[in-house]
């Protein structure tokens, strides 16, 4: 294939399978029970290092993952060195081994002179005489439709694999000491990294045609640009179009699998894939804890997809993806997708992530079962149902932020015959009352029935935040409905001290009342603890024209719980929710609860833009720069991570001294925020910080908007000073129409 005419194949090719029987059953979202998982599903790629101790390390780690498939990353200078010493002890220890032949991009560039292309088939003649029969396959091409990264082209790619494909057929030929071939040298490929199927297809045709197709197709099936294993994805077309196309995890690995037995490839493997914790944090707080929730699903969802036949996590040690923490902030100039050739950092200051734990947990469960079918459910809830040969084991999670009543999954039968393990693995000492999108793993004797409700659902429109600090039990019956706090740290709290006249009510709370207006806020103890306080809002329902336009909106309850979770998964302070409680049947003309902690010891930022304005240079024993710099640091986080607050009143953003010396916020009144998966436009910044400056001189206001802008790398354009007289003069305005109106009045 020339370089001028890599087009034209590319397109015949792609027809040719997209217009297939073999596409066409390939096309659904859905997955195709039943799918045998072998007991080697799952593989890891790992490196090591100088230190022959990380060989040490790495082998116990595997150990204790439970996985015999390992891809180690072999390249053109990794002869007689560290990586040589910890394939031998691979081999030894008896792992299967896949071998990632990786030249750099300049060799790979350099294929069409003869020099280049000598070095290369020197370099896979002595790597498959030294390594032919002790490891599993050599994988040739390295993302092989990243050119920056590997500098390769299609034609470039299939010149490095006709020479691979001729070394191995030579490398299989009798010997002169006799009549026996060597062992068969099994070659995988091409290697397409993310989801670009046209590759797969082009290249898999190409090789067909000349009789050299590879024994294993390959593709590092990467999804994390879908924000969540489960989602459609928005980049293939556009956002308007991913629900029409319904790319998911289940359908991108059904079609690539499709692809490989279209070409005549019978196994499939996935070689590397991750999800990294810069990625996660552009939006959400606990980066680590949110990758272990993506491990376990991403697991779960290529195990019932059909479509591989192994899937590898890669790399095992790694800053930013790594199920192992390598202690360092080095990333490399050549991704790990495209060459983990080292292991980072000192062993002595490696950490095991939470994703090691649900990586290990998820070929413990899995690996070796047959999936059997996907639970019908509604909305956001996932269960997903396989078989061994003694036990039934369904896995249950929800979307993000989203939330399941277990009882409205499970019959109460069904959930005390089971078995209960977290997402970690660990055995837990009851069933949980909810399901959130932390997986859990529900075991049953093969012989008992899973004793499914009839329609498994979600908390349809209630968000939940995955904390290991609290748990939330279901308020359902009576006169209400709602979650309410069952466990805070070690404490255990009795849900129903949190119903109506289980607290202090508004006439009892005395000099505790915050507010007396249509909504009502006062202070308590904690039934739990006397001295931990708790807000309790009470909300009561809106009539005339205001009812009519709330007719079809959750309650004020609804929304501050709602509001307040989003913005703990965005890391952005607030009051901790205790209960969200409102009428089972007529939740709208009903007054409504929400309950949360008490943010005490601190002010508000309209009390300390007041005593700026007074001339005075710090509140609350605060530095007022050092104040400005840590307001504008929350307020950038908060509007990069989605979040427009839509009421950012001075006095709906307290303020305390930390004992750390640093300031600690809260932000209240959550009920009108909206939060999104993207960072918001100026026009929704300025909103928000022309409502929070306007207490403050102008003075005051430059400075904290330097600062705010500085932090989001934005440029403060002149224009921009309009929205806030614009705001200043609107609420001047108000001002005289209330005084008019009360002299009127009076």
């Amino acid at each position: 294939m020339k370089t001028g005419s890599a087009l034209a194949p590319l397109v015949r090719a792609n027809l040719s399978f997209f217009l297939s029987r073999t596409h066409r059953g390939a096309s659904s979202h859905r997955p195709h029970p039943p799918v045998a998982l072998p007991a080697d599903f799952f593989g890891i790629c790992a490196a090591s290092a100088d230190d022959p101790r990380c060989d040490d390390y790495v082998v116990e780690r595997l150990k204790e993952l439970g996985l015999r498939c390992v891809r180690v990353d072999y390249g053109t200078d990794s002869a007689g060195g560290f990586v040589e010493r910890f394939i031998h002890r691979l081999v030894r220890e008896g792992f299967q081994v896949g071998l990632h032949l990786v030249g750099t991009r300049s060799e790979m560039e350099a294929l069409p002179q003869p020099e280049g292309a000598e070095r290369w088939r020197r370099f896979l003649r002595a790597t498959f005489a030294q390594f032919g029969g002790q490891v599993e396959f050599f994988e040739i091409g390295t993302t092989v439709n990243r050119r920056r990264w590997s500098g390769f082209t299609l034609p470039l790619y299939l010149r490095a694999w006709d020479m691979a494909w001729e070394e191995a057929q030579a490398s299989a030929l009798p010997t002169s000491n006799g009549p026996e071939a060597r062992a068969t040298i099994v070659l995988a490929g091409p290697n397409v990294t993310d989801f670009e199927p046209f590759y797969n297809t082009a290249l898999l045709d190409e090789m067909r045609r000349r009789g050299r197709p590879p024994a294993i197709h390959t593709d590092n099936l990467f999804v994390e640009r879908a924000t969540e294993p489960e989602a459609y994805d928005p980049k293939i077309l556009g956002p308007a179009f991913a629900p029409w196309l319904k790319f998911n995890t289940l359908k991108k690995a059904s079609l690539l699998g499709a692809i490989g037995k279209w070409a005549g490839v019978a196994r499939s493997f996935s070689t590397h894939v991750s999800w990294s914790l810069r990625r996660i944090r552009r939006v959400l707080e606990d980066a680590e804890e949110q990758q272990a929730d993506y491990v376990a699903r991403y697991g779960c969802l290529m195990a019932a997809s059909g479509g591989f036949h192994r899937v590898y996590w890669g790399p095992l040690i790694g800053q930013r993806e790594g199920l192992i923490d390598d202690g360092t902030d080095f990333f490399p100039e050549v991704f790990h997708v495209t060459f983990y050739g080292r292991a980072h950092g000192k062993v002595g200051n490696y950490r095991i992530r939470p994703a090691f734990h649900a990586f290990r947990t998820v070929n413990r469960f899995l690996a070796g079962t047959t999936f059997t079918r996907r639970v019908e459910t509604a909305g956001a809830l996932e269960i997903y149902e396989f078989q061994s040969a003694t036990h039934t084991v369904h896995v249950v999670w929800c979307r993000n932020g989203a939330c399941a009543v277990a009882k409205e999954c499970y019959t109460p039968t069904g959930l005390e015959a089971a078995r209960v393990f977290d997402r970690d693995g660990n055995l837990m000492s009851g069933t949980p009352e909810l399901f959130t999108q932390r997986p859990v793993y529900l075991v049953w004797d093969k012989r008992t029935p899973s004793c499914l409700q009839p329609q498994p659902t979600d908390l349809a429109g209630v968000r939940l935040s995955s904390s290991r600090e609290v748990d939330y039990a279901p308020v359902q019956g009576g006169e209400w409905r709602g979650l309410a706090l069952k466990r805070a740290a070690d404490r255990t709290v009795n849900p129903l001290s949190l119903l109506p006249g289980g607290f202090a009510s508004l006439e009892a709370a005395g000099e505790s009342v915050l507010r007396n207006k249509r909504n009502r806020v006062w202070l308590v103890p904690a039934p739990w603890d006397a001295a931990q306080g708790m807000v309790v809002k009470h909300f009561r329902p809106a009539r005339g024209l205001r009812g009519m336009m709330q007719a079809f909106k959750p309650t004020k309850a609804l929304r501050s719980w709602n509001a307040a979770h989003e913005l703990l998964r965005r890391g952005v302070p607030t009051p901790r929710p205790i209960a969200w409680l409102e009428h089972p049947r007529t939740p709208r003309v009903a007054e409504s609860y929400y309950l949360c902690e008490a943010f005490t010891g601190g002010s508000s930022a309209r009390h300390a833009f007041y005593a700026f304005n007074r001339g005075e240079t710090e509140f609350l024993g605060i530095p007022r720069a050092e104040l400005y710099r840590a307001m504008a640091g929350l307020l950038v986080k908060m509007h990069g991570r989605g979040v427009f607050f839509r009421d950012l009143s001075a006095g709906n953003l307290l303020l305390r001294p930390a004992k750390s010396g640093r300031v600690e916020f809260a932000l209240i009144d959550t009920a009108r925020a909206r939060v999104g998966v993207k960072s918001l436009t100026i026009r929704r910044r300025l909103a928000d910080l022309m409502r929070l400056c306007h207490p403050l001189a102008w003075e005051g206001r430059e400075h904290l908007l330097r600062e705010y802008f500085s932090a989001a790398k934005l440029r403060f354009a002149p224009w921009m000073r309009l929205a806030f007289h614009y705001y200043d003069w609107k609420h001047r305005i108000k001002k005289r129409v209330r005084r008019r109106r009360t002299r009127t009045a009076g």
